[in-house]
């Protein structure tokens, strides 16, 4: 549900008539199996990891999930899940409404209808900045108290090789990003967005994790 920019790509995998397997949407895909409490009540009735999977099996363009556990109850919530598949109509647009208004209350209207136009890739940026990555990741953070979440991915960046390409908001200064965002509606919004981002989740540095 957080990140649905790469839609496309799924749509054209139903073109080519091949399979779609989301990896790790609990993990990267919000730590919801650790859910701030404001995403907790936006969600319920339902977990915050049984809405999503609720979300992304909803599409028929998408086949699997993968979920990650430690131990057999984990599962419990999955299973809730799939149970739950034949309510989607009925489940989701509740709390697909109170997510959006709880955007909306937060980051403003007009922010929220544009905040990701106009935007340069992180390799057309000065310092190789993860914009649009970094922007994201604010949202979250104030709309939903996904701060855990947004530090996690945020000291990332730097770190995570062409899996998560770019640099933290610091490694230019805001006279320096300001000729790649000549298209951006919110030109001039941007780069307190992205010191206010980089004061709320600059922490210690992440390491993708890799099997050998």
């Amino acid at each position: 549900y957080i990140n649905q920019e790469n839609w496309p790509a799924i749509e054209e995998a139903k073109r080519q008539d091949s399979g779609v397997f989301i990896i790790s949407p609990n993990d990267k895909g919000g730590l919801l199996y650790k859910p701030s409490d404001k995403l907790k009540e936006l969600c319920a009735p339902l977990h915050p990891m049984v809405f999503n999977g609720l979300f992304c099996l909803s599409k028929p363009e998408v086949h699997t999930l993968s979920c990650g556990v430690a131990r057999p109850e984990d599962f419990d919530e999955h299973m809730e899940m799939i149970a739950l598949l034949d309510q989607t109509d009925e489940l989701l647009p509740p709390i697909l409404e109170r997510l959006e208004a709880a955007m909306r209350e937060s980051l403003g209207d007009e922010w929220y209808d544009t905040w990701d136009q106009g935007l340069p890739y992180w390799d057309e940026t000065p310092g190789e900045v993860n914009i649009p990555v970094i922007l994201r990741m604010r949202n979250l953070a104030l709309a939903f108290d996904m701060v855990e979440y947004g530090k996690m991915r945020y000291n990332m960046l730097g770190n995570g090789d062409h899996w998560f390409p770019g640099y933290k908001a610091n490694k230019a200064t805001a006279e320096e990003i300001a000729p790649a965002l000549a298209k951006s509606p919110n030109a001039s919004a941007i780069p307190g967005a992205l010191e206010e981002a980089h004061g709320i989740l600059a922490g210690e540095e992440k390491k993708r994790l890799q099997v050998d």
